[in-house]
């Protein structure tokens, strides 16, 4: 639910902005209960923030995962980083890249603002928010978090990597004019899909909590399906219920054991 999605490729498990708590900063209330408990699992291998704010970074949901992977975080975001006792903490600037055991995961430029408590929000405009790809065992995921169109940015991510899974947010939509900079609208996304270069689209950012003016809670996603289908890409929507689990690859190259 919201931007948090469990991608697991081959062996390796990854999670992008946990978000398991009832509320959001005491005030937001969620509308749909989170779709997975974090409880039930035993091992997160990377744990990845695309900024800082407190629907994406929540600390509440942070203290509920298993520590024994790495956090990543975007440039300017350790500064809000407690210690929450993860294997390894990190921070990554743009078109940074940690590589290891098979992995390779690079934060690459978005187009949002950061800030989290208002008055910070001057100092870290440029700062604090990121997107992520993925690179494990022959797949590519790339994940958004939130971001506005950029006519340039995306087209640069699918120059320089080969996107199997574009995991984009797709709302809030309403009013466009306060959400346009910051937050691509479902024709958007697809415009991002296609400028990536990418072969499925997964939308995330939607449903969960009630950020913006849209009429109904399923507008964005039914926007979505309608622009895909007069696209001609309807069959490369992903689209899954709060909690759904899906094999989206079936057949990936297993890494080389010595």
């Amino acid at each position: 639910g919201h931007a948090t999605t469990l991608i697991q490729i081959n062996d390796k498990v990854f999670i992008p902005d946990p978000l398991f708590t009832k509320t959001v900063g005491m005030l937001m209330r969620r509308s749909i209960e989170a779709g997975l408990d974090p409880s039930t699992l035993s091992r997160i291998d990377y744990t990845l923030i695309s900024h800082i704010h407190l629907d994406h970074f929540s600390y509440g949901s942070l203290d509920m995962l298993p520590k024994n992977g790495k956090l990543l975080v975007p440039l300017g975001a350790l500064r809000y980083t407690p210690d929450f006792e993860f294997r390894e903490i990190r921070e990554l600037t743009p078109w940074d890249a940690l590589e290891e055991d098979g992995v390779r995961i690079t934060a690459v430029p978005v187009q949002h603002f950061s800030g989290r408590y208002g008055f910070d929000t001057p100092w870290t405009r440029d700062l604090g928010y990121t997107g992520y790809v993925i690179e494990c065992s022959g797949v590519t995921v790339f994940f958004g978090g939130d971001t506005g169109y950029h006519p340039e940015l995306f087209k640069e991510i699918g120059r320089r990597f080969s996107v199997d899974v574009a995991i984009l947010p797709i709302a809030p939509i309403e009013p466009r004019d306060f959400m346009a900079r910051n937050h691509i609208d479902p024709k958007e996304a697809i415009q991002v899909f296609e400028d990536l270069g990418a072969t499925r689209l997964l939308p995330i950012h939607h449903r969960s909590l009630n950020q913006g003016f849209d009429p109904t809670p399923m507008f964005p996603v039914e926007l979505l399906r309608k622009v895909a289908d007069e696209r001609g890409i309807k069959d490369k929507l992903i689209v899954l219920e709060i909690g759904e689990q899906r094999v989206i690859i079936d057949s990936v190259s297993q890494p080389s054991r010595p």
